[in-house]
């Protein structure tokens, strides 16, 4: 599954990621986000708002391929999204990690738990996406993060963001 994401400044997407590993990419404890996947091209540098779904089964999404983003601050809906807005993020770039020592070097930087699901697997390829910038959004924070929007997944864990 190939994607190369947009370079287009006026379309928006986000990543989906399971908490508590989405609040430690935006407390800047967690410097790098792996993946069995590189990160398309026209995304590096770019703001990718984190999408944070409740933890589950490693390395499968319990999200459908489109949700409602409801407002950040709209408690009283009727349906509950499967997927929080809590920030944004910015990687500066993606490295291919060629061995489980290279990985593992890296253990601090990722948090990945080599005896999980996320562990290193000789049968795929792992990659890194190097966090850049970052911001943790408020609940007081009032910005187009809090209309309503729907995310429709584009490959994996990417979604674009379309404001409704």
């Amino acid at each position: 599954q190939s994607w190369q994401g947009s370079a287009d400044e006026e379309r928006r997407f986000g990543l989906e990621m399971q908490q508590p590993y989405s609040e430690f990419v935006l407390i800047g404890q967690k410097s790098i986000e792996s993946r069995a996947y590189p990160l398309p091209e026209a995304l590096i540098d770019a703001k990718i708002e984190i999408l944070q779904s409740e933890k589950g089964l490693d390395g499968v999404s319990s999200v459908p391929d489109r949700v409602t983003l409801h407002r950040s601050r709209d408690n009283n809906s009727s349906t509950q999204s499967p997927l929080k807005r809590i920030g944004w993020v910015t990687f500066t770039k993606c490295i291919l990690y060629t061995s489980r020592e290279e990985f593992e070097a890296d253990r601090e930087k990722h948090l990945v738990d080599p005896n999980s699901g996320y562990g290193w697997n000789d049968e795929r390829p792992m990659y890194g996406w190097v966090v850049g910038s970052y911001h943790k959004q408020d609940v007081v924070d009032v910005d187009e993060g809090s209309v309503d929007a729907v995310a429709v997944r584009r490959m994996r864990s990417l979604f674009e963001i379309i404001t409704t």
